[in-house]
């Protein structure tokens, strides 16, 4: 008997009941100048292609994102509990190291705008957000595919940890943070996704990306559900860098 699609739900997952700040990280993905600043080639980029869908995603990521994403962090931090940044660019200036699908983007934003959408590392607009930026000893990861499984060993960083639950919020939500918790979830990672603390370029993306998620790879929860299940300070752990 089919089963129609309005009948899925997420599936129960016990994990959410009760975040254990000893054993979860907050990752926050990808919350760069240049994916948040409308000023800058991405958002200059977007605009070229669908002025209605850049402005939906920049007034979601200033309204809504970065506030609970700062939330998130004061009650991460309030608890100890370990927070990793991700930033994506390329090592090489003209970003030869990055997948192809990222080197096209780059090609056509250079066309049209004058500049790359993916900057290199060394690039000021590469990094993290001052409106979210990391404290001293936070992890900050670079990677240069979508998800950072691909190109960094931070699965093996939170393992080593004592980790085994990621919340992931950031940008944007049908790319690097969906393939962030897929990456996550087949390594055998509890993942949650905080679905007011991301963005994409329209509500129907945002929420067939979510769909899925909840369906197969891991929970979805709002900011809100995530402080209140986040449990007591947990014990501080120790600084790791990742390369």
């Amino acid at each position: 008997m089919a089963v129609a699609p309005d009948a899925l739900q997420p599936l129960p997952i016990d994990f959410v009941e009760r975040i254990d700040p000893a054993r979860s990280a907050l990752l926050v993905i990808d919350m760069q100048r240049y994916f948040v600043s409308p000023d800058l080639p991405y958002g200059k980029w977007l605009s070229q292609f669908d002025a209605a869908a850049a402005q939906y995603y920049f007034d979601r990521v200033g309204s809504t994102v970065i506030p609970n994403i700062r939330r998130l962090l004061e009650s991460f931090r309030g608890s100890h509990a370990q927070v990793v940044y991700t930033e994506f660019g390329s090592v090489s200036g003209d970003g030869r190291d990055m997948p192809g699908w990222a080197r096209r983007h780059n090609d056509l934003a250079r066309e049209i705008v004058g500049g790359a959408v993916y900057p290199p590392f060394s690039d000021a607009s590469c990094r993290v957000d001052d409106a979210v930026s990391p404290q001293p000893g936070e992890l900050v990861v670079e990677k240069t595919t979508s998800g950072p499984v691909n190109s960094t060993k931070l699965d093996h960083t939170l393992r080593s940890l004592g980790i085994d639950t990621v919340v992931v919020a950031g940008v944007v939500t049908d790319v690097c943070v969906a393939q962030t918790t897929r990456e996550f979830g087949d390594r055998d990672f509890n993942a949650i996704v905080v679905e007011d603390a991301c963005a994409t370029l329209d509500a129907s993306r945002h929420q067939a990306t979510l769909a899925t998620i909840g369906l197969t790879f891991g929970a979805v929860l709002t900011t809100e559900q995530v402080v209140g299940r986040l449990g007591p300070p947990a014990a501080r752990q120790a600084t790791v860098i990742v390369t």
